[in-house]
This record gives structure tokens, sequence and C-alpha cells, in this order.
């Protein structure tokens, strides 16, 4: 019993003997990379910082020189010395670290001692050593996907084509260009949520040397059907572990852009360039180039500003239309009314999807449209709006081609209302009106009765070199003629109102006495009935 439990617990110390000491210094595979310093006596330099963060840091010092030629170096971990090696030109020594892996490994490439020939003395010797550390494994991946026939890209794939096979097969290429053999190599597949037609999505190898290339492992995603056009990254990870059992990955990812399995293609026409009198005919095309029937597909049209619609029509209406269908929705005319050049409104088509997203389709944002011809804009101004009989009011007429064409133009104004006489001035004027010129004339009228009046209108008609005429009314201001009110003088104010000075105000004293109103005629009686009875007793 005792021996079989005295050769169990050997067992057990032997496996944990190897995991702990699984490689020794014959095993390691330095890097290929190296850190380079000089070393004058006493000097450190340190290696694992910065940018060696995959490992811990060692501090070398150069501890002592001998005249034979040797230096002595100690490697330190944590404020303790882990190693001290002597060596010359061309000679290296190791530590291995058992504990954590991190292996370092000094070698010597230009010994300097500076013996002086007369003292025999060294005098501030260096050493010129590399430092390299223990390498790990590194992986290239490469991602290949083939082209897709319709978009001849091997990135963007569009399921509506009919060419088979409607899939994106691709090809994973893995090498290791570390430093190190890779253990229990993983490459491990995220398509992104594309579904696999063929192939594994976790393919494993047990190992590949430095600079090894693993046999291309093949798989094939289904081209996705989604609404949208949409971005997916194909990711790919290698995962391995090192002769320490140090976990090691990389990744790579290839961006491939899926078209949608159903879109609307929303065209709109119209003329580019017109006259003012010509007419622009739209048309609003759909054309639902994809797999499925797309139901309830809203589809609203605008006019542009610079028109006006020509017959009544509803610039709205829902649809549903099949794959590669193509409907007309609008058909419709405009009247240009102002030249320019201006930019045609988009239409817009909303397609609520069975998933309850909402997408939006617009036809070109960048048509382009110009409308030739004159434009003229007739005004009238007076001077005064409010006036008495008698007074002289001055009237402006200006014309101005606020259009693009020249055009022979004549302004006129020929009535005037009843009451006011004609006074001074121009009522027309004759002139060819380039674009943003202006023509004018002034006149006076006297305005004679009372009463508010309205200027008849001017009018302008022109005609430009292509035959294009037309006629414009201006605007009617309004005059207003009256005689003012008289106004009150401060003697008829306070005389209307004679006893305001008298009357005692509510809650004020006056030295005035107050006599009730009727008693002076009683007074005026008794005295006179007095004096009637004093003349009776006389007698």
């Amino acid at each position: 019993m005792f021996r079989k439990t005295l050769i169990i617990l050997l067992m057990v110390f032997f496996v944990f003997s190897f995991t702990a000491s699984a490689y020794t210094l014959d095993d390691i595979e330095w890097s290929e990379s190296k850190k380079t310093a000089t070393l004058h006596w006493g000097d450190t330099v340190k290696s694992g910082e910065k940018n060696d963060d995959s490992y811990d840091t060692y501090v070398i010092k150069a501890e002592d020189f001998t005249k034979d030629g040797f230096v002595s170096l100690s490697i330190s971990k944590d404020d303790e010395i882990k190693e001290v090696g002597f060596i010359r030109n061309g000679q290296s020594f190791e530590y291995r670290d058992e504990e954590g892996g991190q292996d370092i490994k000094i070698s010597a490439t230009d010994i300097k001692l500076n013996i002086d020939g007369w003292t025999g003395n060294m005098e501030d010797p260096t050493a010129k050593i590399d430092i390299r550390r223990r390498g790990v494994p590194e992986f290239d991946i490469d991602i290949k996907t083939e082209k897709d026939p319709n978009t001849e890209k091997d990135n963007e794939y569009d399921p509506r084509s009919g060419t088979y096979p409607n899939e994106i097969i691709t090809t994973i290429t893995v090498k290791n260009d570390g430093d190190a053999e890779a253990e229990d190599v993983e490459v491990i597949i995220e398509p992104s949520g594309m579904e696999l037609a063929e192939g594994d999505l976790k393919n494993t190898m047990l190992s590949l040397d430095k600079d090894e290339v693993a046999e291309p492992i093949e798989v094939s995603f289904e081209v996705p059907h989604l609404w949208e056009e949409t971005d997916l990254d194909l990711k790919v990870t290698v995962r391995s572990k090192d002769i320490n059992g140090d976990i090691h990955e990389d990744t790579e990812e290839k961006e491939l852009t899926i078209f949608p399995k159903s879109e609307l293609i929303v065209t709109k026409t119209i003329l580019e360039e017109l006259y003012m009198d010509e007419t622009a005919y739209v048309s609003v095309v759909v054309r639902n180039h994809g797999l499925y029937t797309m139901n309830s597909v809203t589809i609203k049209d605008t006019v542009i500003s610079s028109m006006e619609l020509k017959d009544s029509v509803t610039l709205e209406k829902t649809i549903s239309i099949a794959p590669e269908e193509t409907i007309e929705i609008f058909s419709y005319a405009l009247k240009p009314i102002k030249p320019g050049k201006y930019t045609s409104p988009i239409a817009v088509a909303t397609f609520k999807a069975p998933e309850g997203e909402t997408y939006t389709y617009e036809s070109d944002d960048d048509t382009k449209i110009e409308i030739n011809g004159p434009y003229i804009v007739l005004k009238q101004k007076v001077d005064k709006t409010n006036v008495q009989p008698g007074t002289e009011v001055k009237i402006t007429v200006t014309a101005k081609n606020e259009g693009n064409r020249d055009a022979s133009t004549r302004v006129s104004s020929t009535d005037f209302p009843e009451g006011t006489t004609f006074v001074s001035g121009d009522t027309s004027v004759d002139k060819v009106l380039g674009k943003d010129q202006s023509a004018s004339y002034t006149y006076i009228l006297k305005m004679n009765d009372e009463g508010t009046f309205k200027l008849p209108a001017a009018t302008a008609t022109f005609i430009d070199m292509e035959s294009y005429k037309g006629e414009k009314i201006s605007n009617m201001p309004e005059i207003t003629v009256k005689i003012p009110e008289p106004e009150q003088s401060e003697s008829s104010s306070s005389t209307s109102n004679p006893s305001s000075d008298s009357t005692a105000q509510p809650g004020t004293e006056s030295n005035e006495e107050v006599v009730e109103p009727g008693f002076e005629s009683i007074f005026a009686i008794a005295a006179l009935a007095g004096v009637y009875i004093a003349i009776r007793r006389r007698r």
C-alpha cells in the first residue's frame, strides 16, 4: 500500500515538475529583433519597457571588466539579481525565467578594455551588447473573397442577380510570421450574421512553425437578403499558445458591402432649359429593382418654386410594386413663373418593411433647370398718403427687368381719379430694359376733393428678341384727402364748465359757505313780508 502511494506521489511530482519546466534553454527560439546598447563600467540598460509591453522589464548592468577581455553582466528583475554572466566578444549567456517564461539572452559584440600602455590599467572600458527576448508566435492573416459576377468586385455583393452560385466564397490563409512555433492553433471565423453555406467556422491545427503557412481554409456564406445596403465585417481570429503556454492572438477583418434584396429606383425627368412661354412636362417613374414585392409604397413630389401646375394634379400616391416592375407615378405640366436657375425638388418614395423599419428612396437631387426670358416688375409709389384738399402729390412709376433677357418695354399711366387734377410730369416711358435695369417716370396730381382715392394701375407691355411678349399691371396706392378738425382753445374749454373750480371735491375743505338750492328765494320773500308789515304798522 505504501509503495503504491509513493509511486503516485512521485508521478504527481513529476507532472508538476514537467509543467513548471516544460522547456529548457535549448528549446527556446529567440526573437529576431534585438536591442543594442553600449555600457560603460557600472552602466545599466533596461529591456522590456515602452514598446516591449509584452515582456517584463529586466535591468542589465556592466558589473566589472577583466584585463583578459571579459565583461561581467548582471540581469536583475524587481531589484533582485537573477543571473550573472562572464562573457567575451562573440559569447552570450541566457537566463531562463521558469516562473514567468520571461527569458532573456545577452550577447557581447564589441568589448573595448582601453588598457593604458604605460600603466597597464583599463581606462573607461565599454561593452557593446545585444539583448534578445524569448520569441513568440505572431500571425499574418489573409482573407480573400471571390468577385461577385454582378459587381465585379470582391467586397460588394448583390443578391438580386440570377447568377449562381449566389454565395461569398472565402479563402483564409494564416502564416506564422513571429519568432517562435505556435501550438494548439485555432482559427475562428465570425461572419457577422451571414449564414454558413459550406465549411467550418472553427478550425484547429496542432502547431505552426515559425515562417510556416497553414493549409488554406475555404468557407462559403450565403449572400444575406437585406432591405437596405449594409456593411458587414468578416472577422478572423487566430489564437495559439507558445512554448510557455501563454496565449497569443491576432485578428483580421474584411468589410463586405451587401446590396439590398429590393430597392426602389425613383427617376424624375424634366426639361432642363426652357423659355418663359414654354411648358415643362414632368414625369416621375418608380422601378422595383429587387426580388420581393414592395407593398404600400408612398410617393410624393413637389413643384419647383419658380413654376406652377397647369392642371389640377395630386402629387402623392400609394402603390404596390412587384419585383422588376416599373410604374409611371406622375405626369404633369408646369408653367414658368419667373426666369432664373433652379434645382428641381426631389421625388421621395417611402416603404415600410414587414419588420417595421421604414426606408426612404429619392430621385436625383442635382437636376438643374434654367428658365429664360424677361420678367418685368411694375410698381407705383406716392410721396404722401394723407393730405388736405388742394395738396399736390407726387407719383413715381418704376419698371424693372428681373429676368435674364432684354425686353423692349412701354409703361404708361392713362387714367386719373375724379376729384383730382393733373398738374405736371410724364405719364409714360419707352425703353429696352436689360437684366436688372429699370425705367421710371414721375407726375404730380392735385387733390381737389375730400375722400379716399385709389390710383388706377399703371400698365407695362413688353416684347423680347424671341417674340415673347406680355403685359404687367402695377399696384394701386390709396390717398386719403380730408379737412382737419378745428382745434379747441383753452378759454372755450374753461368756460364750458364754470362751476368746476368752485365745486368742492369730496374729502376737501372749502372757505366758501355752501347754500342749499332754493333758500335764496325764501329769504327774499321773508324780507319783502317784513317790509310790508312795518309799513302797515306806521299807518
